[in-house]
């Protein structure tokens, strides 16, 4: 969730990457239905995606900003629906979340010199659920740090980023104590052909690797997620593109 507040919300007085481009996606795509697949529960990797059979939709506008990202059950219903709001210099501004026609939640951005650098979640009834706030290197986030409702640390990052793609992350627990150590692999796509992610509490390393179909466009439209040789996760996107 701290990637995808973050990289939604774009900078007013420089130049930065737009969400696709921050998402590395070529062309002028309109919309995708991502779909993870179940591929049994062999695979004992916790750094392996298991959210399976979940179906996302996103939609972009025109200038490549995500307006709207919907939610599905493994039976097809749409559980949540997010909207983003932009303000009239094109940052966004905010996320209203609906379940129907009900808000559910939302998300407020605070933005300084341009940039998000706090992010607040509320929950149906309007409290604040957690904050977020965004220490940046240039027009790129380098270090965060996870607020509950009471002001309390929850957790905190640090990312490094290698042509304009994050090739490192640490992430520490509430006292500050390194949790994970994850580490990037990209191919000449500047897609993750490789990720090793080390937990402090059992000082191990897992090492899954992706393999990837593209379309004309240069976009993976499916990725298969492996880990020790067996098949760990398979993810396919249906990209839409507007017409020229």
């Amino acid at each position: 969730m701290i990637m995808f507040f973050i990289f939604s919300c774009n900078s007013e007085k420089t130049r930065v990457k737009s969400d696709l481009e921050a998402s590395n996606l070529k062309g002028r795509v309109w919309k995708i239905q991502r779909t993870i697949y179940k591929v049994g529960d062999k695979v004992k990797c916790p750094a392996c995606q298991r959210d399976n059979d979940k179906n996302t939709f996103y939609v972009y506008d025109s200038d490549g900003k995500l307006n709207k990202c919907s939610e599905m059950d493994e039976n097809g219903d749409t559980v949540i629906v997010s909207k983003y709001i932009y303000n009239d210099r094109g940052v966004c501004s905010g996320i209203d979340k609906y379940a129907g026609d009900k808000i559910v939640g939302k998300q407020v951005n605070l933005l300084q010199d341009g940039k998000v650098t706090e992010v607040k979640e509320y929950n149906e009834e309007g409290t604040v659920e957690n904050i977020y706030k965004y220490e940046y290197a240039g027009n790129d986030v380098s270090a965060g740090i996870v607020l509950n409702n009471s002001g309390e640390t929850v957790s905190s990052f640090n990312y490094e980023f290698l042509n304009g793609q994050i090739c490192s992350q640490i992430e520490k627990n509430s006292t500050g104590d390194v949790w994970t150590v994850t580490k990037y692999k990209r191919n000449s796509n500047n897609d993750i052909v490789e990720t090793i992610k080390s937990y402090a509490k059992d000082a191990n390393e897992y090492k899954p690797t992706y393999e990837y179909e593209y379309d004309n466009q240069g976009n993976w439209i499916k990725q298969t997620q492996f880990f020790e040789g067996q098949i760990a996760g398979i993810v396919v996107r249906n990209i839409t593109y507007f017409q020229k």
